[in-house]
């Protein structure tokens, strides 16, 4: 390695290091004592390589009564064989030192030693997490394919399905904690489609560049030495990591998953969130055809999974900035289907046979409809015009699958005509106007009769609900706005709500409901 290839911006820390003169195990916590007669907490993974008479330097701020989250352990009988353990953020892609070596750099966000930065060779990056066996070389290494009784070829459902068997046979068979472990690091790592392409390229290049997997993010334990000119710790061993890992759930429509031939990827760029699925989780026949008809779907599925941290740089706005993302671990996922979805996939394929052709028609409607408010015999009109079959419901060129169909249905059945403008529906009724959104979250706008309801419609047009909420320029007296009245968990309440606002007579309401 070449030390001239990273700069230094900080010299050696001041905090002086104190020397171990026992470990204490009483207890949940492990301790060390110092020969100044002071103690500190230490993780038991420090604690395994930790020996009397070695030199610890502890990070500022550390806990009186846990472990701290960064250290430095100096061994003075050693040379180039320094312990340190720090939290670290985001690990760059591979490049080539003045030497030629490929390596990572990884940031150490905050670090109180005076160590800002980890430089990795890819090797050892390699030999921690690609490796079967971590004690022998990378030359005599077996495949992960093995470990799980499987072939290279094999797809990522039936890798679940020989991961699932495999850990049933270790755990009859009294296995350990450490071969457990082993055996889902390889199931994670081939069943994520970018890990399980770099590691199939080690196979046959074993010195090619290998980034760190999940971009870094965690706690880390690595043996090496520390620069002495600068912020700098160069490891030549990793002993230890433990990525930034929580537990998630979270639901998600089916339309918006993106499925391939043995695989489907849930990405959710509001959460930042990304789940690999198998056919296994999801056993449900499907294949790339679905991307053109899986919006017609209407069913959610529930996702449990344990989430990683990870995150790339991107550049926004002539800055390069790092966005932070979570990714599911394969092993620790799990999918929860609801009652009727084999019939709502049914029903997708059906739509789609039937008004396939028509979708760039539909589309031309929906495009329409965002930007003019059009009643419904008008858009009647239309569709007969363009050949749609006549059983084609016109709520449905702007029906979400994740609307609901009772707050639609409630309305429905009291207006006198309804107009569709971009997401909403503008109810005639007898004695207001009601706009709705028949989403969860949502809430129904009610508004006074107005003399000429086209006039309103376009009125309404021109604002948003934003506005109406301010009153910005009086919009909400211009168009008579008398209630709004939020969906909730309830919806018998919501209901109850709604007939008081819109006048209804008790009678009336009763047959209603």
């Amino acid at each position: 390695m070449d030390l001239l290839d990273v700069p230094a911006v900080a010299t050696a820390p001041t905090l002086p290091f104190k020397r171990v003169d026992g470990l204490d195990a009483a207890g949940t916590v492990l301790s060390a004592a110092f020969a100044d007669g002071s103690s500190c907490a230490i993780s038991r993974l420090l604690g395994a390589h930790l020996r009397r008479g070695d030199e610890l330097l502890i990070g500022e701020g550390a806990p009186v009564d846990s472990p701290p989250t960064q250290v430095l352990l100096h061994r003075p009988s050693l040379k180039h064989a320094d312990i340190l353990q720090a939290k670290i953020g985001y690990a760059a892609q591979p490049k080539p030192d003045r030497r030629g070596e490929m390596f990572v750099r990884i940031e150490v966000p905050g670090g109180t030693l005076g160590i800002g930065a980890i430089h990795i060779p890819c090797y050892v990056v390699r030999d921690y997490f690609f490796a079967s066996d971590r004690k022998r070389p990378w030359q005599h290494q077996q495949p992960l394919y093995r470990l799980l009784y499987l072939t290279p070829d094999v797809g990522f459902g039936e890798l679940r399905v020989g991961y699932r068997l495999r850990r049933a046979e270790l755990v009859q068979a009294g296995a350990s904690k450490a071969e457990l472990a082993t055996l889902e690091r390889a199931y994670n790592l081939l069943a994520d489609p970018d890990l399980r392409a770099a590691y199939h390229q080690l196979l046959s290049q074993p010195d090619a560049p290998i980034s760190f997997p999940y971009a870094g993010f965690g706690s880390l334990l690595v043996e090496g030495e520390r620069w002495k000119e600068g912020d700098t710790f160069f490891a030549k061993r990793i002993l230890a990591y433990l990525p930034e890992r929580h537990r998630r759930k979270l639901t998600v429509p089916l339309r918006k998953i993106d499925f391939f031939n043995d695989h489907a990827i849930v990405r959710d760029r509001k959460r930042r969130l990304e789940v690999l699925i198998d056919q296994q989780l999801l056993p449900i026949k499907w294949d790339q055809t679905w991307s053109q008809w899986r919006h017609l779907i209407t069913a959610n599925v529930d996702i449990s999974a344990d989430f990683v941290q990870t995150g790339k740089y991107r550049k926004e706005k002539g800055e390069w900035r790092l966005v932070d993302w979570e990714t599911a671990l394969p092993s620790r996922t799990e999918v929860t289907l609801p009652p009727g979805i084999e019939a709502a996939v049914l029903d997708a394929r059906r739509a789609h046979s039937r008004f396939g052709r028509y979708f760039d028609d539909i589309d031309q409607l929906r495009w329409h409809v965002h930007q003019i408010p059009t009643e419904c015999d008008e858009l009647r009109r239309r569709c007969w015009n363009l050949g749609l079959p006549g059983d084609f419901d016109v709520i449905q060129i702007t029906w979400r699958p994740d609307y609901d169909p009772y707050y639609y249905e409630q309305l429905s059945k009291r207006s006198r005509t309804m107009y569709l403008f971009r997401e909403e529906y503008i109810f005639d009724l007898e004695k207001c106007v009601v706009v709705e959104v028949p989403q969860a979250g949502h809430a129904t706008y009610v508004f006074a009769k107005p003399v000429r309801l086209t006039e309103f419609v376009w009125q309404y047009a021109k604002s948003t609900r934003q506005d109406i909420l301010a009153n910005r320029n009086n919009i909400a007296e211009t168009l008579g706005f008398l209630a709004r009245v939020v969906h909730g968990k309830n919806k018998s309440d919501w209901l109850k709500e709604l007939q008081m606002r819109i006048g209804e007579p008790a009678e009336v309401a009763q047959r209603a409901t």
